[in-house]
């Protein structure tokens, strides 16, 4: 019995592994045609903002000089407790522009654990149009995003869109190239499901929503780890279209110290649990939240990837080489897919290699973060560090 269960569990595991491998290769191919409307929607681009002095204006340059209708869009910066001069890094663009186009607000200290969402929503309440845009502060957004982003909201069906987000800092140090490979296959997975018309999350920066929509389902929720995972999920839950644009591109910052990444990953990981539990029920169930359900329990599969390591225990059973094979095949797919991501990006080849190293440290952070979970530990939403730092040509 013992048996069967290991074997089951293993190659369960291994059918996942290569199941986002092939979506990771099938988004990596993906070249759709350009879209483009230099003065279309009206956008309110809301950026929360803590400690972030030292990236915030070149994502404010970036804003400004957008390749769009100046008169269609407006900026909204929300400092949320900050103990550096972001707020008047923020002021100094608000008084050299004018506050029609900047605007620079302050909120005291969060009693919610997640700043960021009640940031958000108190923006949404004085944003002016009809579409809202979200930016962290280390992002970097192409001059052309919001042209891009316009196009797709002729279509009335969909009601939100997700733009491609690339490591700017792939290469500052050994740190940078581990988070980047994660999250770059990550990335190229959500473009595989985007194609096939999957599940598509929202990621928190460079995302589009119409304001409309944000306003029926009541915003962001502040008392969960990993907000624009949980909007995702109650937006296709009540049946609207997520879009993703692999031609809408931003760069941001992966963590640059070891103790960032930790802080960093057990937040994601253990938002994922948080929706995994709270995952209401659509009233049809379809592809995409089938596909919602496989990519929001992550770290649940990441998890019983410890199963594979008491293989050893049915070694002298038929079942051991039906397991190890599937093992075999979904490390061998699943290398190839990261060695050809990380050559695209400059990564190099060994990296790619020891990455499967990595892996095992980022299942012991999902272990970390299922713990938690399970003993009800405090809820932190804790922002990452910004190094300020760019090794990629933007």
């Amino acid at each position: 019995m013992l048996d069967d269960i290991i074997a089951i569990f293993s190659i369960l595991v291994s059918g996942w592994s290569v199941y986002n491998s092939l979506l990771a290769m099938y988004g990596f191919t993906w070249s759709p045609t350009k879209l483009t409307n230099y003065s279309g929607k009206t956008f309110s681009i809301i950026i929360p903002a803590k400690n972030e002095e030292k990236v915030l204006p070149r994502l404010l340059d970036r804003l400004i000089n957008q390749e769009y209708d100046k008169s269609k869009y407006e900026i909204i910066v929300v400092e949320d407790g900050s103990t550096d001069k972001t707020y008047e890094v923020c002021k100094q663009y608000e008084e050299t522009y004018t506050r029609d186009f900047i605007k620079c607000l302050k909120l005291d200290q969060p009693k919610v654990p997640n700043g960021k969402s009640r940031a958000l929503n108190y923006a949404l309440k004085i944003a002016n149009n009809e579409i809202i845009g979200i930016f962290d502060a280390d992002t970097v957004p192409k001059l052309d995003v919001l042209n891009q982003a316009s196009s797709w909201f002729d279509n009335n069906e969909v009601v939100a869109v997700q733009g491609k987000l690339i490591p700017i800092n792939v290469t500052e140090n050994i740190v940078t190239r581990f988070a980047s490979i994660e999250e770059l296959f990550h990335e190229y997975s959500i473009a595989g499901r985007a194609r096939l018309g999957l599940f598509v999350p929202l990621e928190g920066t460079c995302t589009f929503i119409r304001k409309e929509t944000l306003e029926k389902i009541g915003g962001w929720n502040e008392f969960t780890l990993t907000e624009d995972l949980d909007l995702s999920i109650s937006l296709i839950s009540q049946g609207f279209q997520i879009k993703y644009d692999p031609m809408i591109i931003a760069w941001r910052e992966v963590p640059s110290s070891l103790r960032w990444l930790v802080k960093q990953r057990l937040r994601w990981y253990r938002g994922h649990f948080e929706v995994t539990i709270r995952l209401p029920q659509g009233k049809k169930l379809d592809p995409r939240i089938i596909d919602g359900f496989l990519l929001i329990g992550t770290p649940l599969f990441m998890v019983l990837n410890l199963v594979n390591y008491s293989l050893v225990l049915i070694y002298s059973t038929s079942l051991f080489v039906i397991a190890a094979s599937f093992v075999s095949a979904a490390s061998f797919i699943s290398f190839i897919a990261t060695v050809t991501i990380s050559r695209k990006h400059l990564i190099e080849f060994y990296y790619s290699i020891l990455s499967l190293i990595y892996m095992n440290f980022v299942v012991l952070l999902n272990l970390t973060a299922l713990f938690m979970e399970i003993v009800r530990a405090p809820k932190v939403w804790i922002k990452t560090e910004r190094s300020g730092k760019i090794t990629s040509e933007v």
